[in-house]
């Protein structure tokens, strides 16, 4: 117990911008805190909204196939550049002691491929990766085509009586 209590105390700390200890720890408590609040961003209705506008805008351009059109990885380079200048701003806000460079060289050393789930994750891979970003943009296209698989018809829900 003591030791979630020191935690919550050294990320209260860690928010408010006062120095953290030096060491492997600070570094863990740094990287997920940044992981914590790029949660609540990507939870944001404001993030979702940039995100649906920029696929609607774009989304026609895909197709399900190995061959891309070459708009596709300017398309692709502007999707980087508008998430990373949004979540940069919404990071550096939130955090003031937080830098882009140094979170993207922490992911690259301290990600181990077993703790990779989640949504902070998949947004990273697409933005890091053409491939993931361009299944994002073709499962947003099938939603929009109505063409998407629909498991609705397979929940099938139960009142429970005593």
């Amino acid at each position: 117990m003591a030791t979630t209590a020191s935690s919550t105390a050294s990320l209260d700390r860690a928010s408010s911008g006062e120095t953290l200890e030096s060491g492997e720890n600070a570094t863990s408590l740094r990287f997920d805190l940044v992981i914590s609040e790029m949660e609540n961003i990507l939870l944001d209705p404001a993030f979702r909204t940039l995100q649906d506008q920029f696929y609607e805008k774009y989304y026609h351009e895909f197709e399900d196939r190995d061959e891309n059109k070459l708009i596709c990885m300017d398309i692709f380079k502007e999707y980087v550049h508008l998430v990373e200048n949004f979540l940069e701003r919404r990071l550096s806000s939130a955090l003031p002691w937080f830098n882009m460079p140094e979170f993207v060289g922490l992911c690259r050393n301290s990600v181990r491929p077993d703790s990779t789930d989640g949504d902070v994750f998949d947004i990273m891979a697409s933005l890091a990766d053409f491939n993931t970003f361009k299944e994002f943009i073709l499962a947003y296209r099938k939603e929009q085509e109505g063409t998407a698989l629909d498991f609705s018809d397979l929940i099938l829900t139960t009142a429970l009586h005593h």
